[in-house]
Formats: C-alpha cells, structure tokens, sequence
C-alpha cells in the first residue's frame, strides 16, 4: 500500500451516461483512464448513491485502478421514487449492463456494500452467464441485526400486495455506520442520501438474503467476504454462515471490533489492507 499515489490526484468525474440494456445512469468515475490495471464496479448501499465512495475510490485510483460508481434505481440522480425498484431482478440486470459497458480488456473486480453486497452476492450465484474477475462483498444483507418480527413481515407482504411501493423509513444515525467524525459529517451533510425503501424491495433484500443462504454452496468466482463484529445493521454471523456453506471460492475475513461501514472507520487500514490483498492476489491469478 506504501505505493499509493497521493489521494489529491484522482478527483471524480460525474456524467450521464446511456448503459445499452440498462438506460440511463449517473456514473462517477475515479482514476487514470488510460493506464489503469483493473476496474472496479461500486454498487452502493440502501439510501447512498456512488459519490458516497468518493474516499474509498481515492484509495483505489491510488493503487493503479479504474473505479466506477453508478446511483441505484431509486437512488442518488436517478429519476425514481426514493427508495422504489422496478424489481430486483432489473437490480441485477443493472449491474450485467455495467460490467459489459465496462469491458473486459482489464480484471473486473465487483465491489459491494451492505445492500450493494447482498446484490454482488446474489450476481454471483444467480448470473454465471456474465461473471467478473472477482467479488468483494462488505458488510452484506443477508440478514438484519434486528430482523422483522414475523407477524410484522406477514402484515408488509400483504400490503405490499396493493402498495409495493410504499416506503417506510430506516435508522441512519451516521454514529452507528462508521467511527470517523469526518465520515459521520460528511453523511450528516449528505443532502442526496435519502433514509427510505419500499416495501417492494425491503422483502426483495429478505428473500435475496435468505436465498443466497440456500445456495451458497454453488458459488464458483474469487470471493472476499468482510464483515465488522461491530456492525449493528447487518448481521456478521450471517456472513460467517454464508461462508461456512460456501466453497473454497469464498475468503471470509471477520474484522473485530469495526462497524457497519469499516473503510469509514478510524482504523479503516485493517479493511483496507483485505482488500487490497486480494485484489492483488487476483491480479496475479489473471496474470499468470
């Protein structure tokens, strides 16, 4: 990591862009576009959208890769509803359509957080037709720390039935995600972050994360799994479940003591460091 250019050099390029099969996206994009080793695709977590990587992607760009970052449906510049899909399924059709617009001259390393890495998960297992390199999921939802009661989840699915897209509000308290004062500001300051989802896809993050439980044992691309034992908003021992289930295709690296958000932390070095280890550790493998 010593090799790391100073962050100040990669500044982020925001654009409309036309993704064939996908339509229209906002993109933010880090690095040197020219000479770059690998390219990363961000898929941001619920109410974020892609400049809320804007720190993590510096880190990136500064190791030699291309980071792309687009706003979710319902998410950042895009034109719906706060917090409303289309389906989960077009979720993961955005993220096809991303990965081809990206290209494959170079590795493609798929990068996801909380709900961004139950979708990287689930593009992992549900779409071997068009795969990346490699896959890093951080803090995923597979399953909430305080998960709906039963009668209270039955009562969302029929109303979801006349109103799918309904929205109910989540807890955003920026002291709870992430140790950095800076970071907790910077959310706090965030006027495009947004705290609401629909009951549409609410249940679509508790059938995917269920899902990808029961079939974590077919998963066949490069995977780093990271999840803080401090996190209060995804469950950890979900990810050490997964894991447990999983093939030898799947890294688990639990990281103590850190919250929902690590590479926000103070100590964001020790998420990092995984990070960056194995990415080189695929690099290598590509390269071979």
């Amino acid at each position: 990591m010593d090799s790391r250019k100073p962050q100040t050099d990669f500044a982020c390029q925001q654009l409309w862009e036309d993704i064939p099969g996908s339509g229209r996206k906002y993109l933010h994009i880090w690095g040197d576009q020219l000479n770059y080793h690998s390219s990363i695709l961000i898929v941001h977590g619920l109410g974020e959208h892609g400049g809320r990587y804007h720190s993590l992607a510096r880190e990136f760009a500064a190791a030699g890769h291309r980071v792309i970052a687009f706003d979710q449906q319902g998410h950042g510049q895009s034109t719906e509803k706060r917090g409303c899909i289309t389906s989960y399924d077009s979720m993961l059709d955005d993220i096809a359509a991303m990965l081809t617009w990206i290209g494959d001259e170079q590795p493609r390393i798929l990068f996801g957080h909380s709900m961004g890495g139950n979708l990287v998960l689930n593009y992992a297992l549900r779409r071997p037709e068009l795969q990346p390199d490699a896959v890093i999921s951080s803090s995923p939802m597979i399953k909430a720390v305080r998960p709906p009661h039963p009668v209270f989840e039955f009562i969302l699915r029929m109303l979801m039935r006349v109103a799918p897209n309904m929205t109910i509000g989540s807890d955003t308290d920026p002291a709870k995600l992430m140790s950095d004062p800076k970071e907790q500001q910077a959310l706090a300051d965030d006027v495009v972050f947004h705290s609401s989802l629909s009951l549409r896809l609410g249940a679509a993050l508790l059938d995917s994360g269920r899902w990808v439980l029961k079939h974590a044992d077919q998963l066949k691309t490069p995977m780093l799994l990271t999840h803080g034992t401090a996190d209060t908003k995804t469950c950890h021992k979900a990810s050490i479940e997964f894991a447990r289930l999983s093939t030898t295709a799947c890294q688990l690296e639990i990281l103590p003591e850190r919250m929902h958000d690590p590479f926000r932390d103070v100590e964001r070095e020790q998420a990092l460091e995984k990070y960056f280890q194995f990415m080189d550790s695929i690099r290598n493998k590509v390269a071979a």
